[in-house]
């Protein structure tokens, strides 16, 4: 069995690691497959480390192999991650179940309830409920979940991780795909608690115990270990790039998640820029949230497009398989990927066919990187690929 999992790992810790052991354990998985975001993640936030950093804390803990999500999808709403995270595993052609974490872990609710909301969609009335809800002068996202409450069961919709659970299995649905699913109960505080609860803390959390006390807790040894010897990047490291990108573009309009509102609320306050959080924090409004404003304000310093984007999804979310590390034991089953995959397998930047964002992301965080230590590293074309031996 091949069991797929989709992450950011921003950064990976104990609660990652129990994941895959559970893959491992209960589920009896002879390789893990992780599809994980890149240099930005689905709040629009630099990630904490590179993308090969992070994928390579995932080998030593008992992952196979890493691919990569297209940045465009990896830094979209909730279910555009979703649907481009499972569709990268589909197109392996060897995925046979998707493994998340939620709170709730009643399976069988997970996927009748995402048959409901299918359902729903395709007659228009959820779209119907969501825009009555938007006339009152709400957010998207807020008409959106107030839409998912009245129709949906609520256990399902209490938390962020239970949503892209009810998204995966929304797409697996809609596309028929012969992919199985699998819940297991997350466990520690939740993922937008920026205190410690022990062992297993969320991501959230222990990049602020780093911030402010310069520490990795929570974290598995064999990460640590990796996390100690890297440079960890912090939201507000892209500032002062963004705040030049901000002031010598015109118009914001036409990029992702920004629309004509914003791009005026971008341009009365753009005066008052000191950092990337807390621009995010000062552009909020009744109807628009920090991490739609904050994946705004990435989409426009990577320069991805309303265009870009709808160009991307009409191609199916994957036209290509970035792989970013392998196990010896990922190594077995490289030949079955290279001969049912629905794309063409990639180990370096093939430029005919590869995401422009996808290196522009990574050149971006590899300037950060060169500013803070003083020394260079690889670019996306120099880099060796040397994980094969973990």
């Amino acid at each position: 069995m091949v069991v797929g999992i989709v992450a950011e790992y921003n950064p990976f810790h104990n609660g990652h690691k129990l994941q895959i052991e559970y893959a491992k354990s209960v589920l009896k998985a002879d390789q893990i497959i992780v599809a994980m975001s890149g240099s930005f993640t689905q709040r629009g936030e630099i990630a904490c480390f590179d993308k090969y950093t992070r994928a390579k804390a995932a080998l030593l803990c008992g992952a196979d192999i890493v691919l990569e999500i297209q940045t465009i999808f990896a830094t979209s709403s909730a279910r555009e991650f979703a649907s481009a995270g499972v569709q990268l595993l589909a197109s392996t052609g060897v995925v046979d179940t998707l493994l998340f974490s939620g709170e709730c872990d009643n399976r069988e609710l997970f996927i009748s309830e995402s048959k409901k909301l299918l359902e729903l969609e395709q007659s228009g009335d959820f779209n119907n409920e969501v825009n009555s809800l938007m006339s009152q002068g709400i957010s998207y996202a807020t008409a959106r979940a107030k839409a998912l409450k009245t129709f949906l069961d609520e256990e399902l919709i209490s938390s962020p991780n239970n949503i892209l659970g009810l998204e995966y299995c929304r797409y697996i649905n809609e596309h028929s795909l012969s992919m199985d699913v699998a819940v297991m109960k997350r466990q520690g505080n939740k993922y937008e608690d920026l205190s410690l609860s022990g062992d297993l803390s969320s991501a959230s959390s222990i990049r602020q115990h780093y911030k402010l006390h310069k520490e990795y807790e929570a974290i598995p040894l064999e990460a640590k270990k990796l996390y100690k010897n890297s440079t960890f990047i912090f939201s507000d490291d892209i500032s002062e790039i963004l705040h030049y990108k901000l002031l010598t573009t015109d118009s914001f309009d036409e990029y992702l998640d920004c629309n004509s509102d914003l791009s005026d609320r971008i341009k009365n306050k753009l005066n008052d820029y000191t950092n990337f959080t807390s621009f995010c924090q000062l552009l909020k409004s009744k109807n628009m949230e920090y991490s739609r404003i904050s994946r705004a304000l990435c989409h426009i310093l990577l320069g991805i497009t309303d265009s870009d984007f709808k160009a991307a999804k009409e191609n199916g979310y994957c036209t290509y398989i970035r792989m970013l590390g392998f196990s010896k034991n990922g190594s077995t089953i490289l030949s079955k990927i290279k001969e049912k995959g629905a794309a063409p397998l990639l180990t370096a930047p093939d430029n005919s066919i590869i995401n422009k964002y996808d290196i522009l992301s990574s050149d971006i965080l590899r300037a950060i990187v060169t500013s803070k230590t003083g020394t260079s590293s690889p670019t996306e074309y120099t880099r060796k690929f040397e994980l094969v031996n973990i």
